[in-house]
């Protein structure tokens, strides 16, 4: 697993590169002072992993972020900080986590074996979603989403949602039976939904594949999927994940 530190206080790059290093598998493959430098350090060391500050000179975190979720290779980003108040800011940009300072090498540790799991997962062929997009039959059956309607929880089969959206850091989900929200991120969805037939169309939505009733070419190669509910809702693919979208649909 390569990584990139990017953090504009040298102390605190020495120490966070201390701790990985006793990390098994883990090689440290670049770092930097600035957001900008770090952009071409993630670029030339295809870093798997991002370590990123969020509070910089110039470039600060979030801005990084955002350019790098317009990368076609993209690493990880793991956030670093001594600031709790930027935690909904964060997730709105897709991190794949959040570390408080000052480190520990428990936390460190726990981030690493996430990141671990999350880059052994098998690939989904595309081929193989379209003739079973809901996984083995018994795992579709006994699968369910915790949904959150008031102060109940209902569980719910993946094939009754239909696309959740994230707005000002709060899912929306909306599925045959209505709109709920749930307790976790987009990415914690996305994982738990990737086998059902979701795929990621844009930085805040998932969609469900077998609820998609047209898909309209928009502009700059980016589509607009129309779902199958009575709004016909549009759901927008931008024009990164649209080669995604390609491989299911055959366009």
């Amino acid at each position: 697993m390569k990584v990139c530190i990017i953090d504009d206080e040298a102390p605190s790059r020495r120490e966070l590169k201390y701790l990985l290093s006793q990390i098994d598998g883990v090689e440290v493959a670049g770092e930097a002072s600035t957001g900008a430098a770090g952009l071409k350090s993630i670029c030339e060391t295809d870093a798997d992993v991002a370590f990123l500050d969020i509070q910089m000179p110039g470039l600060n975190g979030l801005e990084v972020s955002r350019i790098l979720s317009e990368m076609t290779r993209r690493p990880l980003v793991i956030f670093t900080t001594a600031f709790q108040n930027y935690a909904v800011e964060a997730f709105e940009v897709e991190a794949f986590d959040y570390i408080l300072k000052p480190y520990s090498q428990e936390r460190v540790r726990k981030a690493i074996a996430k990141v671990e799991n999350f880059l052994s997962r098998p690939a989904l062929k595309a081929a193989d979603l379209l003739r079973n997009p809901a996984g083995t039959a018994g795992t579709a059956a006994g699968k369910r989403i915790s949904l959150i309607k008031g102060e109940k929880i209902i569980p719910t089969q993946p094939d009754k949602i239909l696309f959740v959206r994230c707005h000002d850091g709060e899912l929306s989900v909306h599925t045959t039976e209505g709109k709920f929200k749930a307790k976790a991120t987009l990415q914690e969805l996305e994982q738990k939904l990737s086998s059902f037939g979701f795929i990621r169309t844009h930085r805040s939505f998932l969609a469900n594949i077998n609820h998609v009733s047209e898909v309209v070419p928009w502009f700059n190669g980016s589509y607009k999927l129309i779902m199958d509910d009575k709004e016909k809702t549009e759901v927008l693919v931008s024009r990164y994940n649209a080669k995604d979208l390609k491989q299911y649909f055959d366009l």
